[in-house]
């Protein structure tokens, strides 16, 4: 039996979509998978992280190791993280950047240098300067306050001293104008 021209080719038609349907399903199926891995991986991630943000033991145990950090004054979350991780207060500056956004103090840590060590936390680290960083504010509102206390006492005594003289230049300027231009006293003041 043999086959003409025209079936060879309708065959080989059929033969081709079928390859064709299969290659499609594969790819999709290959799609599919692909992107269940990436939702996978990226829910494991952040799970990892978000539970890793308050659960994170110290870098070392025991006594561990003093490290003096310089903060500059405008870092970014991103920079301290890496400042932290370069220096061996954290194993990963994505989380300690992470546990800074967490942090509830946040808002109190501030460039400047810091003397941390390796046994503690990222959120006692965090707490130790934010500390230092409220002292240093407290310290520093309490001076103006003094300063502030001293000239109001400075400026009272001048404003006194002011007052005395202002008194004793207007008794003398009250004789001056009793007196005439021709030097005779026009009130009749007779304790010159």
């Amino acid at each position: 039996m043999r086959r003409s021209k025209s079936e060879k080719m309708e065959l080989a038609g059929k033969i081709l979509s079928v390859v064709g349907n299969i290659f499609d399903a594969v790819i999709n199926i290959l799609l599919v998978v692909g992107i269940i891995y990436v939702i996978y991986k990226s829910a494991f991630t952040c799970y990892d992280y978000g539970y890793r943000i308050y659960t994170e033991a110290p870098v070392s145990t025991g006594e561990g190791r003093e490290v003096t950090l310089v903060i500059p004054v405008d870092f970014t979350a991103k920079e301290l993280g890496e400042l932290f991780a370069n220096n061996g207060l954290s194993n990963d500056h994505i989380l300690c950047m992470l546990q800074y956004y967490a942090s509830e103090y946040r808002e109190d840590i501030k460039g400047g240098t810091y003397t941390l060590n390796t046994n503690m936390t990222v959120e006692e680290m965090f707490e130790k300067i934010a500390n230092i960083n409220i002292a240093k504010e407290e310290e520093q509102k309490a001076l103006e306050e003094a300063a502030e206390k001293q000239n109001a006492k400075e400026e009272q005594a001048q404003n006194a001293a002011n007052e005395n003289s202002d008194e004793e230049s207007g008794e003398d300027s009250n004789e001056i104008q009793n007196i005439d231009v021709n030097g005779d006293d026009l009130l009749g003041d007779t304790n010159r």
